[in-house]
């Protein structure tokens, strides 16, 4: 089977066009797929991710430093040296090459400032802590590149890519033929549990059998001060009131809000004269509320997928959820229609 390894290299550009084009050339020689600046025009922070992407795609990385630092990021660090350090945290294979003699490299072919020189200092000697080959010329690395890849080839095999007609061969396509028989049956018993599951347990609490809930209330205006009390409301009722909300989806905060504020147009005799009026349902109830709306099979944990900053909870109708709300939300036409 006709194997390619994809190599991602490594630079700045117009200090090293002839190098890289001599690299390149090797590893076209090595039947290896090259990959580097020349898929991107301008480095920015927007190409940032697909660089990523292609550094995690390639089998193998080559580093080439000379006598430019190259452009920096917001961050003050070369995109060259970002891409060196990615490259080791992901565990790529890699191959180094520096310059043997920088004091030899023309001036045009230099850094002249000496923020810019110093960090191209520091760089250098990061790349020297790994195995590194140098090299004097074009000429030189492009043959220091094959030998290097060759033997980083044998000491760290990868899979590489191969023509899809090559790498379908019989024994996988049994495997694939299995699976396919498997999920089919495994398709075919959740559809039995599927339907199975969108019924509520009737041993459990619902419909219009009631539920207590505590509160707490805060008064502004009259008699300042909090209340606690209770009272029962039936559990389509509580349904009703939040069911809307997780059409989409909704944070436990937002429907806990919305089950305080529905919840204060339930409670009979409060004050007339308050100026304001704060319900806050009892903590254990709140939670309660929850368990048992997913034990009727209304509701499941939202799956959908969020920033790591958003620690929330959200929650989103079932089927039967949803079929149970406009049950008894949806506005039905009158028994008695009136003829043309």
């Amino acid at each position: 089977m006709d194997v390619k390894h994809q190599v991602f290299v490594s630079s700045t550009y117009v200090d090293l066009v002839d190098e890289r084009r001599e690299v390149m050339q090797a590893l076209l020689e090595l039947s290896c797929i090259p990959a580097g600046m020349e898929m991107f025009p301008a480095a920015n922070e927007d190409q940032w991710e697909l660089i990523r992407t292609v550094i995690d795609e390639s089998d193998y990385y080559v580093v080439i430093v000379g006598g430019r630092y190259g452009s920096v990021t917001a961050e003050g660090v070369s995109y060259t040296e970002k891409e060196f350090d990615y490259a080791v945290e992901r565990g790529k294979p890699i191959a180094g090459f520096i310059h043997a003699s920088p004091g030899d490299i023309p001036a045009s072919k230099t850094e002249l400032d000496p923020a810019a020189a110093e960090r191209l200092d520091a760089f250098r000697e990061k790349v020297k802590k790994r195995v590194v080959k140098t090299f004097t010329d074009p000429a030189s690395l492009g043959g220091a590149v094959s030998r290097s890849l060759v033997a980083l080839m044998k000491k760290h095999p990868k899979p590489g890519w191969v023509r899809g007609e090559h790498a379908m061969t019989d024994a996988t396509r049994a495997e694939i033929a299995d699976l396919r028989a498997t999920l089919a049956d495994m398709e075919k018993t959740a559809a039995v549990g599927a339907v199975q599951s969108e019924q509520s347990d009737p041993t459990y609490a619902q419909g219009s059998d009631l539920v207590k809930l505590r509160y707490g209330l805060a008064v502004k205006g009259w008699g300042d001060g909090t209340w606690e009390g209770s009272t029962a409301v039936p559990w389509d009722d509580v349904f009703s009131a939040l069911g809307p909300l997780m059409i989409d989806e909704a944070s436990s905060q937002v429907l806990r809000k919305r089950l305080d504020g529905w919840l204060l147009t339930q409670v009979n005799n409060l004050p007339r004269h308050a100026s304001e009026l704060t319900l806050s349902v009892n903590e254990d109830d709140w939670q309660s509320v929850i368990i048992q709306l997913r034990a009727l099979r209304l509701v499941n944990m939202s799956i959908r997928k969020r920033g790591v900053a958003d620690k929330s909870t959200y929650w989103t109708l079932t089927s039967l959820g949803d079929r149970h709300l406009v049950e008894l939300r949806a506005a039905r036409r009158s028994e008695t229609v009136e003829s043309a």
